[in-house]
């Protein structure tokens, strides 16, 4: 079953939620021996870097300003490189960057849902 641009941005910021919900201030330090915290972010982030690598580019064109790039390098270092993480790189991600892709994807997803109708 293939899930819609819309599905997908929903499941982005659903996750990216749920990445913050998990470990928001948490220090890296913390954040590297506390494991249920740090799984739960991990995955959740892994999920929004799929997620939106899965976005078609017309899309992503309407949201110059959000990172693709990095989130999904992000997605894909985290499964190809998963011994390498870096949590200061991870806890900086979750206490400085989530709040502003959540209001990107906001945007975005209400962007989206008005070409729909």
């Amino acid at each position: 079953m293939n899930r819609s641009d819309l599905e997908r941005l929903r499941d982005a910021r659903f996750f990216a939620h749920q990445a913050w919900l998990h470990a928001t201030g948490l220090s890296s330090e913390t954040l590297a021996e506390a494991l249920q915290p740090q799984h739960a972010a991990l995955y959740a982030l892994a999920i929004v870097g799929e997620a939106l690598s899965k976005v078609p580019v017309d899309v992503r064109n309407e949201a110059p300003a959000l990172l693709w790039r990095p989130i999904i390098a992000l997605r894909n270092h985290l499964i190809h490189g998963y011994w390498q993480i870096d949590f200061d790189i991870i806890a900086d991600v979750i206490n400085c960057r989530i709040d502003p892709l959540l209001s990107e994807l906001d945007a975005l997803i209400a962007a989206v849902e008005g070409m729909d109708k």
